[in-house]
């Protein structure tokens, strides 16, 4: 029987996905594994794989509209099999004629035939090593994949590649008199709705506080332990904060909490997520079961996260279920800021820059190197001196980080 290609779930919480690029078209032969298209969810970019061997056939467009999860985007027919058709709820919005080189974008226009030196364009540019994202972004600019140098691995094209090419473009500069309209990707799109959300809905109570950076500077200077592998990586202060403020959490449940209806879930774990901007999108992957690991495993794990969100190859698994955030912009020469909670969590926490300050220390004036922590709470849950305590337990842990191991 002829095998159903189906728009998957691949995350809990996912309804629906937009196919970004098909990598075959119809009547290509098909090995089963082999990847057929990308899809963007709510939280990252991911392939899909043909669950079948066969002929490929009845692919849905590229219509950069949802499509809910399970339905039919093609079929797989074994050899020898006769096609059938799709769905009726399915067939007119999925189907596209067999003879059409690949899926057919309908904001450029009704199909007509195409010439053998389109036919060998759309194999080149299928040639060209890119990513889903950047794909989507050259069309929406009108730009040429081959004109672009890829600063991905192996030298793949990226988004930001693809944004930096049209910025620089003398004739597109010139060109260009009116507004662009950019529509949301899947990532900002998620990430408005959830903090608009939680703007609306969350009764958020800011705090600050300084803390001396002077102690935990020196501690992430010190060599590792002699057992350390040669290549360690030393540890960011952005890991080391998030190192500490989980040890910290453990002894603060309201901080490591979230809202469920009328109730509070106190997490037994901590799992620390660390806001990431990438080519203007906001990822938080989590460190997970900070408590339990040295510095030297979440450094680790937290390079892998990153990385992965550079080459837009993060997974859903790596963002989902953070109890605490943290969100450093001090490395932008940002003083201060305040954060939104991001839901269903209880808090997060705002670092900015450090600065040399005049401070008193024994009755004299001295420079310091502070910095501004911003802790934003859902004052729901986490009351004044609730917030308080855990900041002057957070200040007591970074000042004098004689366990940083």
């Amino acid at each position: 029987m002829p095998i159903e290609v189906i728009l998957p779930k691949v995350d809990m919480d996912m309804e629906d996905g937009i196919i970004t690029e098909w990598k075959v078209a119809a009547g290509d032969r098909v090995r089963q594994g082999q990847i057929l298209f990308d899809i963007e969810t709510n939280k990252s970019v991911m392939e899909v794989e043909a669950p079948g061997s066969g002929v490929i056939r009845d692919l849905a467009p590229i219509t950069g509209e949802p499509i809910a999860v399970g339905t039919v985007v093609g079929w797989i027919d074994a050899d020898g099999e006769a096609g059938a058709t799709l769905p009726a709820s399915t067939a007119d919005a999925a189907a596209v004629p067999e003879s059409a080189p690949a899926p057919i974008d309908e904001a450029k226009g009704p199909s007509r035939p195409v010439a053998a030196s389109e036919h060998a364009a759309v194999a080149s540019a299928d040639s060209i090593r890119a990513t889903p994202l950047a794909r989507r972004a050259a069309r929406m600019l009108d730009v040429d994949l081959a004109q672009i140098a890829g600063s991905g691995p192996a030298g793949r094209i990226v988004e930001k590649d693809v944004a930096a090419y049209a910025a620089r473009a003398p004739e597109r500069a010139t060109a260009s008199v009116a507004d662009r309209l950019i529509a949301f990707n899947p990532v900002r799109r998620i990430v408005a709705h959830r903090l608009a959300e939680s703007a609306r809905s969350v009764p958020h109570f800011f705090l600050s506080a300084q803390i001396e950076m002077g102690a935990l500077r020196a501690a992430l200077r010190r060599p590792g332990p002699p057992e350390a592998a040669p290549d360690r990586a030393p540890p960011s202060v952005t890991v080391a904060l998030a190192y500490l403020a989980g040890r910290v959490l453990a002894l603060h449940p309201l901080l490591n909490a979230s809202i469920e209806g009328d109730a509070v879930r106190l997490h037994t774990r901590v799992h620390v997520g660390v806001a990431i901007d990438d080519q203007g999108d906001l990822f938080v992957p989590v460190l997970r079961d900070v408590p339990s690991h040295t510095l030297d495993e979440l450094t680790r794990d937290f390079a892998r996260l990153r990385a992965a969100v550079r080459a837009r190859e993060i997974v859903p698994g790596d963002m989902r279920g953070g109890t605490f955030t943290i969100s450093n912009l001090g490395m932008y020469g940002v003083d201060a800021f305040t954060a939104i909670i991001n839901p269903p969590e209880s808090a997060i926490l705002a670092i900015g820059r450090t600065v040399d300050t005049p401070v008193g220390r024994d009755g004299q004036v001295v420079l310091r190197p502070m910095a501004t922590f911003t802790l934003s709470s859902d004052h729901r849950i986490v009351d004044g001196v609730t917030a308080a305590r855990f900041i002057a337990d957070l200040r007591e842990a970074i000042e004098h980080p004689e366990g940083l191991s």
